[in-house]
């Protein structure tokens, strides 16, 4: 989140008040065809009042939230039912925040409420359900009783988006790896003697790379099934650090930039995974030096925490807002459509198997992301 914020509401905050809303409620419910005509419904379907809380929702959804232990349903709005993080940002909440402005969901109400249906997909990051989603979102304006109201359905593409992503990873940033493999080879056939030390040195990075792509999605794959153990080890987190640093000193993407250890780091003995944590502060450190530019100076550090330790690593450059907003977020990444998982797998890991917390802060001094861990696993 950024010092600066914008914060006018995207949508309306205003609610109906109770007694309105069960008037609503109990008039859709008497239509015994709404109700046969949503049930019937593969997808969630949802009926919104004006205020876009819910005065309907069919049996599916309601067994859906059900299931995740959300029985307080009518009068609610999406995001607070799906148990979205972002409504409690804001007096209004889902509908009102500054990362609503960005949702595709919010969007397409916005329409509907201006008498247009729309289709839209958005991402949410849900701590209610355990899982994020990702949905496609169907809107458009129901006139009954003499009343306006929206009907909202819902169709679950997580695993579409997932394996999209997949394909384009493998598609493109592989392909492309073995196709520079595959002509710095060529180059080799062709060269004299002198030229195919450098040659081979490229050609042994690129193939590197392309084992750490393929190896890090298989890792990713497992950590979402549930499948890794971890395998704790006391580890000193300056010295953690100071391997980090080590590793992308010579890395290509810290060409001309530099990558240091923070003067007031302190040295803290924690026990965890040695390698999900290498993953965790290497993607970090990675991300803050694809973000700058020539000349950069990328910040590592460790504080001691009550709980144990708090790492950070901090880049000059400030987040767009674009990228801001959709932080963590399974489907997104700062390079572009499609181009892999980005800091939602940092998150996974440190959330689902080191039992921390990762968070970050932007703004004109900077950009800073802190992934704090317990003493121990």
């Amino acid at each position: 989140m950024t010092e600066e914020k914008n914060t006018a509401p995207f949508l309306p905050p205003e609610m109906a008040a109770p007694a309105e809303v069960e008037r609503q409620r109990a008039l859709l419910a008497s239509s015994a065809l709404i109700a046969d005509a949503l049930d019937g419904m593969l997808n969630f379907a949802l009926i919104l009042n004006r205020q876009r809380q819910a005065v309907f929702v069919n049996k599916s959804f309601h067994d859906f939230l059900a299931a995740h232990g959300v029985d307080d349903i009518i009068g609610k709005r999406m995001g607070n039912l799906l148990g979205c993080k972002h409504p409690p940002e804001a007096e209004g909440g889902c509908g009102a925040t500054e990362a609503c402005t960005r949702c595709g969901a919010a969007q397409a109400l916005a329409l509907a409420l201006g008498g247009a249906a729309a289709v839209n997909e958005c991402r949410i990051l849900s701590r209610k359900l355990g899982d994020d989603l990702d949905l496609k979102v169907s809107v458009k304006p129901l006139k009954y009783g003499g009343e306006e109201f929206l009907l909202l359905s819902l169709s679950d593409i997580s695993s579409e988006k997932r394996r999209a992503v997949m394909e384009r990873l493998f598609f493109h940033d592989i392909l492309n790896t073995a196709g520079g493999v595959q002509g710095l080879i060529s180059l080799m056939e062709s060269s004299e003697p002198v030229e195919l030390k450098e040659y081979l040195g490229a050609a042994s990075k690129a193939s590197d790379r392309m084992i750490e792509q393929i190896l890090s999605q298989k890792e990713l794959s497992l950590a979402e099934r549930g499948e890794i153990q971890p395998k704790p080890t006391e580890l000193g987190t300056a010295g953690f650090l100071g391997e980090i640093a080590g590793l992308f000193a010579a890395h290509e993407v810290a060409k001309d930039k530099k990558i240091l250890i923070a003067a007031d780091c302190e040295d803290v003995l924690i026990k965890t995974d040695k390698t999900l944590l290498s993953r965790v502060i290497g993607n970090l450190a990675k991300n803050a030096l694809e973000a700058e530019q020539s000349g950069a100076t990328i910040t590592l550090n460790c504080r001691k925490t009550a709980q144990g330790a708090a790492f950070t690593v901090h880049n000059p450059g400030r987040m767009p807002d674009d990228s801001r907003l959709q932080v963590f977020q399974r489907s997104f990444s700062t390079k572009g459509a499609g181009r892999g998982l980005g800091t939602y797998s940092i998150r996974l890991l440190t959330e689902k198997y080191l039992k921390g917390k990762v968070s970050f802060t932007t703004g004109p001094e900077g950009t800073t992301f802190t992934a704090e861990y317990p003493q121990s696993l």
